[in-house]
């Protein structure tokens, strides 16, 4: 059977401080393929997100060392950014992609995917 790739979680938006976006769960490997940001704002909006690995099973903390992705979006804008197969690869529970923005819940977050 072919891998399947999917949407890992509905359409969300990104919150002004540090925040998961995508948790991975227990006996789960997960492959990022793609993320796509929308700017509905009127206003340019600065996304960072972070490829953050678990602290022993719990989420961990965000923080230059794990940045993955810095823009200032334009306002009204789309940015799709795409990983080569495997991806961006979560083997342990609780590995997460966090995200911040300038303002809470104008940008929003496709995450493209698959878990096995």
């Amino acid at each position: 059977m072919a891998f399947a790739y999917g949407k890992l979680i509905s359409p969300t938006t990104i919150a002004a401080g540090a925040a998961a976006l995508y948790a991975n769960a227990a006996s789960t490997t997960t492959y990022i393929r793609g993320i796509v940001l929308h700017n509905g704002n009127s206003t340019a909006e600065t996304v960072i997100l972070y490829n953050v690995p678990d602290s022993t099973e719990s989420a961990g903390t965000a923080a230059t060392a794990n940045e993955l992705y810095y823009e200032v979006m334009p306002a009204r804008s789309t940015t799709t950014l795409e990983f080569p197969a495997p991806g961006l690869v979560m083997t342990d529970k609780n590995d997460t992609l966090q995200g911040t923005t300038t303002t809470a819940s104008k940008v929003t977050i496709n995450l493209i995917g698959a878990t096995e």
